[in-house]
């Protein structure tokens, strides 16, 4: 079956559900409440007249609407979804809590950490960030290490495939927060693939096999279809070293959840939300907008779309959405791998283990030890994983973990949810240099956020946030000056 034909056929199961991905009769509850605890309102529901509409309650969507809102904007924002959170979803596991999408935070991400430190909220760490075990998967065979030994080897290769200029890639990205500053040079890594990248350097296969998942998981799909340069940025972030990287990108976790940040920011915006309100068009003509959703339509003179750069293309804009915007969301970002957690009855300790596209686990590491088992959470980039199916995911997680017996599966259709279409950003070859830039741009006074297009942190809680803050200082001003 193609790779479409599986989203097609996924995408009419999560419409005919309307739920979570369940395996072994765990289910996974929409948290009540969420979206509807009291806030400050500034307008009657009956409102239909705005300063300023926010499309989508998301990271950069919630940023966008408080920050708006604390300027003394009137501000409705509308989210096609019965609770608030985009691309971040929390439930639990029986004892634990558990975040089946955007999960991981750090201090050197600075817009969740300011958003952390206002809110007072604190950390805590998911264990197989540092593993005491490690196996990988390589010539069809399964190969183990201690943790230390495994980031040694895993260190020496990705140093080796990053390292385009002899100084480890910092030619490229030499400031990671102005990704095209090295305009002509970033194009050129731009042009390649993952995969192209790997065959120059020509590693040993036991090597290669075991960085092979470490970009593959960024990409969260087939790693063919990413840009080599999208990797050199997160290498960047990581500020050209691996275990840094690691530590930033999955290591620590909101010890309230990501819903407790969506609702502290929810919570002190004193702006309108509706919940359960899919926007379907907005029309934008003598400088006011107009903003259609089943439920009605809105009025405002300026419009933030905080959405993901899949679902562009599922809104109707007049005058039509940009070229470039368009071409971009038509395109899709490659992130439409699975997130699942399983849980297994045998006590593991803190281990990881990792397999080369096309294996159906990517990656997989300790999440919680538990005194029934070990609580895993797993990543799929080659869309052969079915998480409904938990003796395919046991067959699968025996080859990283020979005897691994599987209790439940608990997970997410991301890619089937018609409002996200996938799950983090990672570019193809060509869209960092061709639409990075016309994705931020705004249209007339149709504004565009969203972790897809930051800066910094794009595909993260992080690079969500620092859109919305962007976006909103760019609304104010600009409706300042016509004021």
């Amino acid at each position: 079956m193609s790779e479409d034909s599986q989203m097609i056929r996924a995408r009419r199961r999560f419409l005919a559900a309307t739920g979570a991905t369940i395996a072994a009769s765990t289910v996974v509850p929409v948290l009540a409440g969420a979206a509807e605890r009291k806030a400050p309102r500034l307008s009657r529901s009956r409102d239909t007249e705005f300063d300023v509409i926010v499309i989508g309650a998301g990271f950069a969507g919630l940023t966008a609407a408080r920050d708006c809102a604390k300027r003394g904007m009137k501000v409705l924002a509308l989210e096609a979804r019965t609770r608030i959170g985009g691309r971040t979803f929390v439930s639990h596991y029986h004892d634990h809590q558990i975040e089946l999408g955007g999960t991981w935070v750090h201090w050197a991400q600075p817009y969740v950490w300011t958003e952390i430190n206002r809110y007072g909220l604190s950390l805590t760490e998911t264990p197989g960030a540092s593993p005491n075990l490690f196996a990988w998967r390589t010539d069809d065979r399964l190969k183990t290490a201690d943790g230390q030994s495994a980031f040694a080897m895993l260190t020496e290769a990705m140093n080796k495939f990053c390292d385009v200029d002899g100084q480890l890639g910092r030619t490229v990205f030499p400031r990671a927060p102005n990704p095209l500053l090295n305009f002509h040079t970033v194009r050129k890594y731009d042009q390649i693939t993952l995969n192209d990248r790997l065959k120059q350097i020509n590693l040993r296969r036991d090597l290669s096999d075991l960085l092979a998942p470490q970009y593959t998981i960024n990409v969260h799909r087939d790693p063919g279809t990413g840009s080599f340069v999208e990797q050199l940025h997160w290498w960047a972030r990581g500020d050209f070293d691996v275990a840094l990287l690691f530590d930033r990108c999955g290591h620590y976790k909101i010890a309230e959840g990501t819903t407790g940040l969506a609702q502290a920011i929810r919570n002190d915006g004193d702006f309108e939300l509706k919940t359960g309100t899919p926007v379907k068009s907005v029309v934008q003509y003598n400088g006011k907008l107009t903003v259609g959703a089943d439920q009605g339509a809105y009025t405002a003179g300026a419009v933030i779309c905080a959405i993901p750069v899949n679902t562009l293309k599922n809104i109707r804009f007049e005058p039509g959405l940009g070229p470039v915007k368009l071409a971009a969301s038509q395109a899709g970002v490659t992130g439409t791998g699975n997130k699942c957690y399983v849980h297994i009855k045998q006590k593991i300790g803190v281990w990881m283990g990792t397999a080369p596209h096309p294996y159906p686990i990517t990656l997989a590491f300790t999440e919680q030890e538990r005194d029934d088992g070990t609580l895993i959470v797993c990543f799929d980039a080659a869309g052969t994983l079915d998480v409904n199916d938990q003796a395919g995911v046991e067959a699968a997680l025996r080859g990283l973990l020979p005897g691994a017996e599987v209790v439940s599966v608990i997970s997410y259709p991301w890619t089937a949810d018609p409002y996200s279409q996938g799950t983090w950003a990672f570019y193809r070859p060509g869209q960092l240099t061709r639409n990075w830039s016309g994705l931020r741009e705004p249209e007339g006074n149709i504004y565009f956020a969203s972790s897809d297009s930051a800066m910094l942190w794009r595909g993260f809680i992080d690079g969500a946030i620092e859109s919305g803050v962007r976006t909103a200082t760019e609304v104010f001003n600009n409706m300042s000056k016509r004021a």
